[in-house]
């Protein structure tokens, strides 16, 4: 019966460059490198879900909530135009905010 050595020929696992030749987007955790096309995808979707989940309703109940204070008295409205230039200006007020 031979002995067989296993010193030399561990398994270490996958190969990892050394961490000065990984990307930033190299993710050890996986041992996987995540692509720059999943990265912008990813961020594309979260934008998305971020519009219609968060901003959208946000502005539609900012514009209500204008126009039900211009209608019961509590601003006033413009003489010319209306309430339109109060509740234009709320409707940006969520997209100004989500850009600083």
């Amino acid at each position: 019966m031979a002995s067989v050595s296993t010193h030399g020929s561990q398994d270490k696992g996958p190969h990892l460059p050394p961490p000065s030749k990984q990307s930033l987007l190299f993710c050890p955790k996986s041992k996987l490198h995540i692509h720059r096309g999943e990265i912008s995808k990813i961020i594309r979707e979260c934008q998305e879900e971020s519009f219609w989940k968060r901003a959208l309703p946000f502005s539609l109940v900012s514009m209500l909530a204008t126009q039900g204070l211009v209608h019961h008295g509590y601003l006033a409205s413009n003489p010319r135009f209306g309430s339109l230039p109060k509740v234009a200006r709320t409707a940006c007020l969520p997209v100004r905010s989500a850009k600083s």
